[in-house]
């Protein structure tokens, strides 16, 4: 019986927990659900509210904006009609930096666009919309009437835009501001900012959209979506009527839902009733006591974590620490590096400037005195050298910094290369009484295929800071020594030892860091740029050599130079061509000279008629277009033309030549003289259709005759190579092929250009 009982009992309070759960589940899903009912409600409602004023402030916003940009036109209207001079460039320019505008464009009565200035990439977006609103442009024909519009841009940023009449004559002004986005997103409230403060654990998922796209919520994954692509807010659109709240279920999930609609916006709230009846499981202690247990496991597990967290973060603080220090110190040497360097540009550039003017007042001043002028530009001459000098080695670091620098790959002679160096730098020596001894020259293979100037560079850097840094009375020794690697390519090995000054071991470890020189008596006495080393070694570590060196303070420094090369096995025709060099002339030459800078186009002229050559000028690339066009055959035997010029630059004037239908357009040779006298911009020089270039400043008439002459019988030497490949085509192909070559030859080759080219070398 009392089994019985017990069971009954057991049984009747299973029943009764039972009921009293079911019970309280039931009050406590009405409760929470009217709760989430009106707090739904409630939301939407705040939201719809915010809403208006949201777009209530936007559009006053815009509207002020708008008028703004009205008035700002209406003023540029009006200085025009005051200022006749106003469409000028420079002026437009001053009208929008006064008003604030991005851009200014200007029509006439056919609409045709007669002057406009801009900054910013969005001119051609402004002008297509001009184009395209007729109402924009129809403003010319009635004088109290504007146009304002805003342009929306994918970017988030916008264009505010007008136009009005004009004062001074029949047309449009338009006026434009862009704003960039993230000054669009300062000016204007966002819907988004209107969900602050909602989470979704506790009211929900909000969704804000125009009807095709997500512009609002607070669950940042759903910001700017399709809404075809969110499974609940279509099933709620199918399922749920404006201002309604539903139940709808979604898979195996279960939303409370409402939807609400503006006048160009809908709103969507759901939660999942899991997530709003959370207080239902207050209402199960095993809950509680699990939940408490999870709570403190939780806890323990997080505060072990927090302790390692904080002793990896305190390390990477200290790591960062130490980086940043070290980080510090490197850019303060590095600005204390450029510092003087700076000091040191400001007074090596002022000393030779102060020169010049200084020799151009004692030459003015002794007018009759032949020697005393003569000393006076033998001065100038130097300084204006020791100058030019200076910005090559500035700029030619830039371009290494900026990897810029384009190797060159052409056949040379590498004994001509070095007596070439050994020229200049023997009369360097001299001045100072060093003495240079080649110690050991060996070098097989001198016809070799590189970039001569770079090599011719890198040797000059070292051999000039051997003679800067030498004693007086001193010696250097130079070896060359070749290694062959295999049949193509060699190594030439470079040893420079003199009995300088030497470098202390602290400046050993920075010789090649940019700006970086050592404060010896050599340095101040013979200045620098503190550039010569690291250009050095990266135009050697470019061609894919290798520097070293030796030093001894008070003793002397050895470098070593290791650069690879490709034997050029065809030298036959490199010496023909160094022969006839020797021959040439341009004396009763017809020179197109082309230079838009009347003091170079002076100095040019000057330089080609005391040559003997007969110029005929011209002061931009049009200009020099249409007088080669209507040039008779034989006015003209070869054009100099400048690259940097106003209204046609060089290489436009140049690929103009070689497409008209002038009988010698293709053949006349065509030189560039250009103050850019990198590889890559010979490169440039000769995708433009230019034969070759002359780099700026031409420093006498000998030089100028002679680079002249180089550049005319490279290209001679092209014509004698393809003449050569006809002649040996014409023993060994059929009568077709003979007929195929001597046509090519023809379109190529006129024997216009032969003749011309026989008249300028003289041979």
């Amino acid at each position: 019986m009392r089994d019985k009982a017990d069971k009954r009992l057991w049984t009747l309070s299973i029943v009764g927990c039972v009921i009293v759960v079911l019970t309280v589940l039931f009050v406590s899903v009405k409760i929470e659900t009217n709760n989430t009912k009106n707090r739904i409600h409630s939301t939407m409602e705040y939201i719809k509210d915010q809403y208006s004023m949201y777009n209530s402030f936007n559009e006053a916003v815009e509207a002020r904006s708008l008028v703004r940009m009205v008035e700002k036109v209406q003023q540029t209207a009006r200085n025009f009609k005051t200022d006749k001079q106003a469409l000028e460039k420079e002026y437009l320019k001053q009208y929008a930096r006064e008003q604030r505008l991005t851009g200014i464009i200007v029509l006439n009565d056919k609409n045709k666009q007669i002057a406009q200035y801009h900054t910013g990439p969005r001119f051609k977006k402004v002008l297509g919309y001009v184009m395209e609103k007729e109402t924009l442009r129809d403003v010319k024909n009635y004088p109290q009437k504007s146009y304002m519009a805003r342009i929306e841009l994918k970017n988030g940023g916008y264009i505010d835009l007008a136009s009005y009449g004009r004062k001074d004559a029949k047309g449009t002004v338009i006026g434009y501001q862009y704003v960039k986005t993230e000054y669009a997103k300062n000016n204007n409230l966002t819907i988004q900012n209107v969900l602050a403060g909602y989470k979704r654990e506790n009211d929900g998922t909000i969704v804000i959209t125009n009807g095709n796209d997500i512009i609002a919520s607070n669950d940042e994954k759903l910001i700017d979506t399709k809404v075809q692509e969110d499974s609940i807010i279509n099933e709620i659109r199918q399922s749920v009527k404006v201002g309604q709240f539903a139940i709808i279920r979604n898979g195996i999930k279960q939303y409370f839902t409402s939807l609400d609609k503006g006048r160009n916006y809908y709103i969507y709230v759901y939660a999942e009733d899991r997530n709003l009846v959370k207080t239902l499981t207050s209402n199960i202690g095993i809950a509680v006591i699990l939940y408490g247990i999870f709570v403190a496991i939780l806890m323990m597990i997080k505060a072990r974590s927090n302790q390692q967290y904080e002793r990896i973060q305190k390390q990477r603080e200290e790591e960062y620490k130490k980086e940043l220090e070290k980080s510090a110190k490197e850019a303060k040497k590095a600005n204390i590096a450029k510092t003087e360097f700076l000091q040191r540009m400001s007074h090596d550039i002022r000393t030779p400037i102060n020169g010049i003017r200084g020799m151009v007042e004692v030459g003015d001043y002794y007018k009759s005195d032949i020697e005393k002028q003569s000393e006076c530009r033998k001065k100038i001459w130097e300084a204006s050298g020791f100058l030019l000098e200076l910005i090559n080695e500035v700029l030619d670091m830039g371009k290494l910094e900026s990897e810029e620098v384009i190797l060159e790959r052409r056949s040379f002679n590498f004994f001509q290369l070095f007596q070439e160096i050994r020229t200049v730098i023997e009369k360097q020596a001299r001045e100072r009484g060093i003495n240079i001894v080649v110690h050991k020259y060996n070098v097989i293979h001198e016809d070799l295929i590189g970039s001569p100037v770079h090599v011719k560079r890198v040797v000059m850097n070292i051999l000039t800071n051997a003679i800067k840094y030498n004693k007086n009375n001193g010696k250097i020794c130079i070896e060359f020594n070749e290694i062959q690697k295999n049949y193509n390519t060699i190594i030439i090995r470079f040893k420079c030892e003199d009995t300088g000054i030497g470098m202390s071991e602290s400046f050993q470890k920075t010789i090649y860091e940019p700006f970086a020189q050592e404060k010896a008596g050599a340095r101040t006495v013979y200045g620098g740029t503190g550039l010569g080393m690291p250009i050095t070694k990266s135009l050697v570590e470019k061609m894919g050599g290798t520097i070293s060196f030796e030093s001894e303070q008070g003793v002397g420094t050895t470098f070593y130079i290791e650069l690879p090369f490709q034997i050029d096995h065809n030298i036959k025709h490199e010496e023909l061509k160094t022969k006839e060099i020797k021959k040439a002339s341009i004396k009763g030459v017809n020179v197109l000279l082309v230079e838009d800078n009347e003091l170079n186009m002076e100095i040019a002229e000057f330089v080609l008629e005391s040559a003997g050559a007969n110029v005929i000028k011209a002061f931009n690339g049009k200009e020099a277009l249409e007088i080669f066009k209507e040039s008779k055959l034989g006015e003209i035997d070869i054009i100099l033309m400048d690259v940097m010029m106003p209204v046609m630059d060089g290489l436009e004037a140049a690929r103009y030549i070689r497409w008209s239908n002038k009988e010698n357009a293709r053949d006349i040779p065509i030189i560039a003289m250009t103050a850019n006298a990198f590889t890559e911009d010979r490169r440039r020089v000769l995708e433009a259709g230019m034969n070759e270039h002359l780099a700026k400043p031409l420093e006498s008439d000998a030089d100028m005759e002679k680079e002249t002459n180089e550049k005319i019988l490279k290209i001679q030497s092209d014509l004698a190579t393809n003449m050569e490949k006809l002649l040996k085509k014409q023993e060994e192909q059929n009568n077709n092929e003979i007929e195929s070559l001597k046509q090519d030859f023809k379109e190529h080759h006129s024997e216009y250009a032969k003749q011309i080219l026989e008249r300028v070398i003289k041979v």
